[in-house]
């Protein structure tokens, strides 16, 4: 019977001990992901513009939700916006405008106006964001 007991505890131990590896490791992982997320926005007003027009023609919600100021949308902003184009919608185009002092990013249809959305551009760490609160100027006009 002592060398049952002994085996059982040699088992335990080495339960705990795999145990605790893998919870270090699958630590270690999550800690590696947070570290090298990319920064929300993008770091000129020409990589924000493609970033947007790369997301809206991927239907990537989550790469186009990354590029807004989280104070100014909601967390399903860009899936919502994206659901809205429809199945198919038209090749797109992101612009860079520049009215008022303000600068903004234009996302429109590539074939004619049948689809224009404006977003103001704010700057929070050196890195440009979308503003998610609607212009009070149509900025879609030519």
């Amino acid at each position: 019977m002592p060398e049952e007991r002994a085996k059982r505890s040699g088992k335990s131990r080495l339960a705990l001990v795999a145990l605790l590896v893998g919870l270090g490791m699958w630590l270690g992982v999550v800690c590696y992901s947070i570290a090298t997320e990319a920064p929300p926005g993008a770091p000129s007003l020409a990589a924000l513009a493609g970033r947007v027009e790369k997301a809206a023609d991927g239907r990537d919600a989550d790469a186009l939700q990354s590029l807004f100021d989280e104070d100014t949308v909601p967390d399903d902003y860009a899936a919502g916006y994206l659901g809205r184009l429809g199945e198919h919608p038209p090749p797109l185009r992101a612009q860079v405008g520049h009215r008022g002092g303000h600068d903004f990013v234009l996302l429109r249809s590539a074939r004619d106006d049948s689809l224009c959305t404006a977003w103001h551009v704010t700057e929070r760490d050196g890195r440009r964001l979308l503003d998610g609160v609607p212009p009070a100027e149509d900025l879609c006009s030519r």
